[in-house]
């Protein structure tokens, strides 16, 4: 018969099946999260930048850049065609209002001068040809005159004594009447001669003020001919820097071409390209961040162009500090022109991780490990983005772009 088994034993043999389940369970188990352990990626965060969401006022800014351009600049033109006899200055130097800056040739202006003194001296002796005509005219006018005038009392007296005679009876009708006639005719024709001769009078006097017109008019284009002739000394029209001028004396340059300019370096303005797409958000009087090395500029959108160039509008800003000692002609920033303000918002700090509003990716950091997390992020200043939605105030964030090395849902912090 079989020996009954002990209570004891059953519990010992119960012992020995947990244990073997263990073995079979339990280690594979801790074998699994050991190794993934193992296999989950670390990263050290005294390498990556990390960033503590914060809440707080946003500046809503639209992007573009600038080219630092002077307050002023002025471009000389040759004032004719001509050829650079002498240059006194160079770029880069300063200059007073007058200085020369170089000298040009103005033979040909100077031919032209005298092309019109001398058309000018002929028109005053035309004038004068005319003034002796019209003295000329009056005077012979005048005896004409006389004489006709004589010629009348004569055949008025041959009227009368025909007149007195035919009341002797010593002339008839007929001789009275031809008397009268030539009377009459000789009156007529002295009234013909002054109308005429007013009507000569007036049109020399016309040709006179015609004449004296063309003077005037030749006077004027002497003093401009004679500006000319003296523009031949290039001068600067206001104290500044000299920013450019032709190098090479004996060029030639035609009329109306950029010889030099003169620019007033004690301020700068920036002349700014922002994307087409934000026309409807921008306009003048908005203002201005304008990013300087580590420096932070303020300024005014004082202009817009009207025209569009390659999907971009340009601008001119006023900048509205004192101190612009890191600025340089031409030198290339940053600018982030203020559309509107947000209040409370969640934020983080600006970095290149930041490319457009909208859904990313990033690692917020919970103990000792990293979480992949949907973000959403909204507009952004020079300084901050806004946080939609995916981060609350107070989580710590990493910055640095991890997408591309890494795709798991975690990863371990240090």
């Amino acid at each position: 018969m079989d020996r009954p088994v002990s209570k004891a034993h059953k519990t010992k043999i119960l012992i020995r099946k947990l244990a073997l389940l263990s073995l079979v369970v339990i280690i594979p188990v801790i074998g699994l999260l050991l190794l993934k352990s193992i296999l989950t990626p670390t990263v050290y965060l005294s390498r990556m930048t990390i960033a503590t969401a914060d809440q707080g006022n946003l500046q809503i800014t639209v992007q573009g850049s600038g080219v630092v351009i002077p307050n002023y600049e002025e471009v000389i033109t040759a004032p004719f065609r001509s050829k650079v006899l002498k240059i006194l200055r160079t770029p880069g130097v300063k200059v007073n209002t007058g200085d020369t800056l170089l000298i040009l040739d103005n033979e040909m202006a100077a031919n032209d001068l005298k092309r019109l003194e001398n058309e000018l001296d002929l028109k005053g002796i035309q004038k004068e040809k005319l003034k002796i005509q019209i003295r000329e005219m009056e005077e012979d006018f005048d005896i004409s005159r006389q004489i006709r005038e004589i010629r009348i009392e004569n055949l008025k007296s041959a009227y009368d004594a025909e007149v007195y005679l035919n009341k002797r009876g010593g002339s008839t009708k007929d001789v009275i009447r031809k008397a009268k006639t030539e009377w009459d005719i000789a009156v007529l024709e002295l009234r013909q001669a002054v109308n005429n001769q007013l009507n000569k009078l007036q049109a020399s006097e016309a040709g006179i003020r015609e004449l004296e017109t063309q003077i005037r008019i030749q006077k004027n284009a002497i003093i401009e001919a004679r500006n000319l002739v003296d523009q031949a000394f290039v001068r600067a029209p206001f104290a500044g820097s000299l920013s450019s001028v032709l190098s090479q004396p004996g060029a030639m340059t035609g009329e109306g071409t950029e010889i030099a300019r003169v620019a007033d370096f004690s301020k700068y303005r920036i002349r700014g390209t922002i994307s087409n797409s934000w026309a409807g958000k921008i306009m003048t009087g908005q203002q201005v961040l304008i990013r300087v090395k580590n420096k932070m500029l303020n300024g005014i959108l004082e202009n817009i162009m009207p025209s569009v160039s390659d999907g971009m509008l340009e601008c001119l800003i006023r900048i509205n500090e004192t101190d612009i000692t890191d600025l340089r002609p031409n030198q290339q920033l940053e600018i982030r022109v203020v559309v509107s303000f947000k209040d409370g918002v969640v934020r983080l700090p600006n970095g290149p991780y930041y490319k457009s509003p909208g859904a990313l990716h990033l690692y917020v950091i919970r103990g000792k490990k990293a979480f992949r997390t949907q973000v959403v992020l909204g507009e952004a200043s020079f300084d901050f983005v806004e946080v939609i939605s995916g981060i609350e105030k107070g989580e710590k964030v990493i910055l640095t772009e991890l997408e591309e090395r890494f795709d798991r849902e975690e990863i371990v912090v240090k």
